[in-house]
C-alpha cells in the first residue's frame, strides 16, 4: 500500500472516531444500540489493514490508535521498542514504515 493511501485511511478513521466521541457527548451512542456503526467501521479498517499487513498489522494499528493514542502518548517507558530500545510506531509515518517492514518479513 502506498503511504498516501495508508495516511488517508488512518486520518479518515481518526476523524470518524472523533465525530463518534462528539456525538456520544450529545446523546448519540454509535457503539451499541439499534445502529452499532462503530463496529462496522472498525471491521472495515481491520479488513483493509489485514489485506495488506496481516493480523499482526491489525494488532499494531489497534495498538497505535488505542494504546499510544494516535502516537500522542507521553512515553515515560518504552512499551513498544525495537532491539535498540528505540520507540517504534510513534507516528503515522513510523507505523507505516514498520508495517511495510513487517509485510516484507523484516520483523519476523
Amino acid at each position: 500500500m502506498k503511504y498516501e493511501h495508508f495516511l488517508k485511511i488512518m486520518e479518515n478513521y481518526r476523524s470518524f472516531s472523533d465525530n463518534v466521541s462528539i456525538l456520544y457527548k450529545i446523546g448519540f451512542d454509535l457503539h451499541e444500540g439499534e445502529y452499532p456503526t462503530v463496529e462496522q467501521v472498525e471491521k472495515i479498517l481491520d479488513t483493509v489493514i489485514e489485506s495488506h499487513y496481516g493480523k499482526e498489522g491489525v494488532d499494531w494499528v489497534t495498538w497505535f490508535i488505542f494504546e499510544s493514542n494516535w502516537g500522542e502518548k507521553d512515553w515515560s517507558t518504552c512499551d513498544a521498542c525495537n532491539e535498540n530500545g528505540e520507540l517504534i510506531c510513534y507516528s503515522f509515518e513510523s507505523l507505516y514504515e514498520y508495517l511495510e517492514k513487517l509485510k516484507n518479513g523484516i520483523h519476523k
